[in-house]
């Protein structure tokens, strides 16, 4: 197996009986079961096969090991264009996604109704094709679960959506197409002088275009008062009003943002923690 390149352990296999397999510290056996398609495996060696990114993702939600928030952002991961890993910065990116929103519900519609299979449908409601980053991840998902969960409610959403102008193609990382809305996630350090005149090219050739932009940065994520301020500024440039009706829905939200913020945090070099 570490010839295959799988790197931990304990390893998890399919079969038809688990009960026939003998007890291993390093095998756990999982029974098959099911009416899934031959595209449920992919061959990667002549004696291994190894099951779809589609498939895993329905294996996730059913071992009970996941909530809904966490197979959220699991399909952000399958569906986006990033790798969560031990390099560096903690993630590496993609030039295309693994997988699709559509390719995942085709998998668990098949497999129904296999143990995980509706929650797996229950996740994927709130994932969209196309996220560049883990961050860019956790503003889609902080703007777009449901209100009852915590988050904003908004959409329909496009990340990285690409934006024909007369100066080329533009790629905003979230887009609200209905109301010409952009949000670009900017980070927390200072872009090289370079970068920055690009991003400004580019952001002037969409409001040339009739799209409003808002830059969003690392400390409007974290901080609650900025956090506030950001959501204000997004639902005036939506032409909607935002107002917090309930106790019980500021609490459903503090809790969704110390759920997703600590890796957050992490990644951008800021350490674990709660919303400050």
């Amino acid at each position: 197996m570490t010839r295959a390149g799988v790197k931990t352990r304990p390893y998890h296999v399919l079969v038809d009986t688990p009960e026939a397999w003998r007890e291993r510290d390093d095998l756990v056996c999982h029974k098959l079961a099911g009416s899934g398609s031959g595209a449920s495996f992919i061959q990667a060696s002549r004696d291994l096969y190894v099951v779809s990114p589609e498939l895993m993702f329905i294996e996730l939600a059913a071992s009970g090991e996941f909530d809904l928030l966490n197979l959220v952002e699991i399909g952000y991961e399958l569906c986006g264009t990033y790798v969560i890993d031990s390099s560096w910065d903690g993630y590496t990116t993609t030039d295309r996604q693994i997988t699709s929103v559509r390719a995942l519900e085709r998998m668990a519609k098949a497999w129904s109704p296999r143990h995980g299979a509706r929650l797996a449908l229950d996740a994927l409601r709130h994932v969209h094709d196309g996220a560049h980053s883990p961050m860019e991840t956790v503003v889609a998902i902080l703007l777009s679960y449901g209100r009852r969960r915590g988050g904003l409610g908004l959409g329909p959403m496009v990340l990285n959506a690409r934006v024909d102008t007369p100066d080329g193609p533009r790629y905003v990382d979230i887009l609200f197409p209905e109301a010409r809305v952009g949000i670009e996630y900017k980070g927390r350090h200072y872009h090289a002088v370079e970068q920055s005149a690009r991003d400004d090219r580019r952001q002037n050739a969409l409001v040339g275009m009739g799209y409003a932009i808002i830059n969003v940065w690392y400390e409007d994520i974290v901080e609650d008062h900025l956090f506030e301020q950001l959501v204000q500024s997004i639902f005036r440039a939506l032409g909607r009003r935002y107002r917090v009706r309930s106790d019980a829905f500021a609490a459903r939200q503090r809790l969704l943002r110390m759920r997703l913020l600590p890796r957050f945090r992490q990644l951008q070099g800021g350490g674990a923690g709660a919303p400050s």
